[in-house]
């Protein structure tokens, strides 16, 4: 074998070497997930389990979200959460989805404005719960006054942050929150070893009674 045959293999051999590197830092870095799967799924199974004992085993729900191709864990959430719902009664379910036009707002348990809250909840009075994946609304004096007194369905909420969850309460316009933890130490073991452990280290489940826990310092 020639010098140059020699340096002809020797190069195609590295970058051979090189493509099957790049290879697999694709499929093992940028495209596996790169989030908790058994997380975010027992967060969508524990909105389930919420709609299913704020309505009862039948209902008319209807899910606000956004579209899930750049949020993967979104869509892990809302497949759990209709794979739960299924399981545990007869519900109709609807989704209503908010284009964030690229808007930074957006995201997994935030960016659902009190206008777009009112206008959603108008168009679909007759449903008995909507179930928030985009936080919960900050709602105006005006469009607190627009939502009425009268009969409307209940809001249940999936949200980074407790900050308009009191009001909300204080006005009996949500049922329940699912959200990130704001109570420590976590009862949670430590380290998780289950996604429910992980769910109660990194979310807790909030109604009216939590209120006081949200506004201590």
């Amino acid at each position: 074998m020639t010098p140059h045959i020699r340096q002809r293999l020797t190069v195609c051999l590295s970058i051979a070497i090189i493509v099957a590197s790049c290879t697999w830092i694709y499929f093992h870095q940028f495209k596996a997930a790169k989030y908790n799967i058994g997380l975010h799924q027992r967060v969508g199974e524990v909105l389930a389990e919420q709609t299913a004992r704020v309505v009862g085993k039948s209902g008319s729900v209807v899910t606000i979200a956004m579209p899930t191709r750049e949020w993967p864990e979104l869509e892990t959430e809302m497949q759990a959460f209709k794979a739960t719902l299924q399981k545990l009664g007869k519900f109709d379910l609807r989704e209503y989805s908010v284009d964030p036009k690229d808007q930074p707002k957006y995201g997994v348990g935030s960016g659902l404005s009190g206008r777009r809250y009112v206008r959603t909840l108008n168009k679909n009075l007759k449903a008995d719960v909507l179930v928030s994946f985009l936080g919960a609304p900050d709602l105006s004096e005006e469009e607190v006054k627009e939502l009425g007194t009268g009969k409307k369905p209940k809001l249940i909420a999936l949200s980074r942050s407790t900050d308009n969850l009191p009001e909300l309460f204080h006005n009996q316009l949500i049922e329940v929150a699912v959200v990130s933890r704001f109570t420590f130490p976590s009862p949670a073991p430590d380290p998780p070893k289950t996604p429910q452990d992980w769910f109660i280290q990194r979310f807790q489940v909030v109604t009216a009674a939590d209120v006081k826990a949200m506004l201590a310092p």
